[in-house]
């Protein structure tokens, strides 16, 4: 049976929406302890964003671990990725 058609969907880790894989920025937790944008199939466990600074910022301000990457991440690590989108990730150029 084949696969045609089949669309992955995830989950924005700020907003909290559902939307097809291929739409989300793909965040993965780096060896150095911060969090970065990943293209290919890193190790470990990942999460997805909107490309929304609303989400960005929703993202920045909440509480508690982050059940998709598996640990609790500090506020300011999460303020960092969060500049870094807004300065550097254009929802245009994608």
């Amino acid at each position: 049976m084949s696969c045609v058609g089949h669309i992955a969907v995830r989950m924005c880790m700020g907003c909290g929406d559902r939307g097809p894989q291929q739409d989300l920025l793909r965040i993965a937790s780096q060896p150095d302890g911060t969090l970065g944008i990943v293209r290919a199939h890193p190790r470990g466990r990942t999460g997805y964003l909107h490309a929304r600074p609303e989400c960005w910022d929703r993202f920045a301000a909440r509480k508690g671990p982050v059940r998709s990457l598996g640990r609790q991440i500090d506020k300011t690590i999460r303020l960092s990725l969060v500049d870094r989108l807004k300065r550097d990730w254009s929802p245009i150029t994608r």
